[in-house]
């Protein structure tokens, strides 16, 4: 990174050294401008995609908070129902514990009433036999009377069932307390239980809570370091920018300082030049992949330039020559007139070629591009004046941009000039 932003430094003060508009350039000056160019172009392709791939990573890693947060929202919920769950529980318990409270008070009350009920009967026992109330034989002696001593019987008897009666009611409702009393204590095991589980699964979701919070944590903070990340790359991205636009102009400008060099006199192509069918070929296939969509006027205008330059001292001698020539014609650096050749150019650009080659053309120019780039161009060397002109505090020299420099003629989207 420190490395990168050194290089770009180096680089950005050599350019601000430069002339915006360059006096003179060798066809080696232009060749290196162009690759440096092209170069800088890659460079900004490069941060653009790294860029891309961290603003990627960046949308995963959001997408994943975001699913991060809903489980850690799911599970506050989930820990809020337990807890409510745990309170229930809790409340059941003690409504329990209550009743066996209420239970063992009663089973208390209960004993004493059997102990008391045993107690008095063993009383009346003891009584009767310390009183000899229980010898038949001596009530009936006793007794004045036959029915006395049923009535004796009898009360003996009811005494002794009424005991018993009680004794069973009371062994009963002990019996009856104890086993409700089981069901009561079974119940509060079986909610302890329960109440243990839901203890269990309130501190397993907190876990996950924490966890699932931690994870979150460590997400965020990539967040903000892809979003780091993404700052470092816009900022590299935007001197990559300066640094293109500025080799973009320096190639320009020597694009167009080699062109006046070579221009030299001129005065348009009128015939008579002897040309191969081989040639007749490789101007049609220039002119198909320069000027194919650009009408009649257009692609005679292409082949007429490349014509005029064959009669001009300063360009080679031959329409192979010209055509080839280094940096001249991007469709041939791209290997787009090779293919054209390889299948065949069209015949409107062989009648354009057979025409410009007979003589008959429609322009006197040397050079042609497009007009938006001519335009561009212009733009660009007239704000470049503007600037050094502020920056020097004088009035900005006049006819410096591109197109006051050329006379030219547009034809459909080309602009066919010389140079003043």
């Amino acid at each position: 990174m420190n490395k990168f932003r050194g290089c770009m430094a180096v680089a950005l003060v050599s350019l601000l050294l430069l002339n915006p508009i360059i006096a003179w350039a060798s066809q080696a000056e232009v060749d290196r401008l162009k690759q440096e160019s092209e170069n800088a172009k890659k460079q900004v392709d490069d941060i653009n995609s790294q860029k891309e791939q961290v603003e990627s990573s960046k949308r995963e890693l959001e997408s994943q908070a975001n699913s991060l947060s809903g489980q850690i929202t799911d599970l506050n919920t989930q820990i809020t129902t337990v807890t409510g769950e745990i309170s229930d529980t809790e409340e059941d318990i003690a409504a329990v514990e209550a009743d066996i409270e209420v239970l063992n008070v009663t089973l208390e009350e209960t004993q004493k009433s059997l102990d008391a009920q045993k107690e008095s009967m063993k009383s009346r026992i003891v009584y009767m036999y310390e009183n000899k109330s229980t010898n038949t034989l001596i009530n009936y002696l006793e007794s004045g009377s036959m029915a006395e001593f049923m009535q004796r019987l009898e009360y003996m008897q009811n005494i002794a069932e009424y005991d018993q009666a009680a004794i069973e009611k009371f062994e009963q409702t002990e019996l009856d307390l104890e086993e409700t009393k089981a069901a009561i204590q079974e119940k509060s095991d079986e909610l302890s239980a329960y109440q243990s589980t839901l203890k269990s699964k309130k501190s397993n979701l907190g876990v996950l809570v924490n966890n699932t919070a931690t994870a979150l944590n460590t997400t965020n903070g990539q967040i903000e370091n892809t979003k780091a990340a993404i700052a470092e790359l816009e900022k590299q991205l935007a001197e990559a920018k300066e640094r293109e636009k500025r080799l973009q102009q320096q190639y320009q400008s020597a694009q167009v300082a080699l062109a006046e060099k070579l221009a030299g006199e001129h005065g348009g192509y009128t015939g008579g030049y002897s040309t191969t069918d081989e040639e007749t070929l490789i101007l049609a296939a220039l002119i198909q992949a320069e000027a194919a969509n650009q009408g009649d006027a257009g692609r005679l205008a292409v082949g007429s330039v490349v014509m005029n330059r064959v009669a001009n001292g300063r360009f080679p001698n031959s329409v192979s020559g010209v055509v080839y020539a280094s940096g001249q014609f991007a469709p041939v650096t791209s290997g787009r007139v090779a293919i054209i050749l390889a299948e065949g150019p069209n015949s409107a650009c062989q009648r354009a070629a057979a025409q410009a080659i007979a003589g008959n053309t429609n322009t006197d120019a040397l050079f042609f591009c497009t007009y938006s780039y001519a335009q561009n161009l212009h733009n660009n060397q007239v704000a470049a004046e503007q600037a050094a002109a502020e920056a020097e505090g004088r009035e900005p020299r006049a006819g410096i941009g591109f197109l006051d420099r050329t006379s030219g003629t547009t034809i459909n989207a080309h602009y066919f000039y010389n140079y003043n």
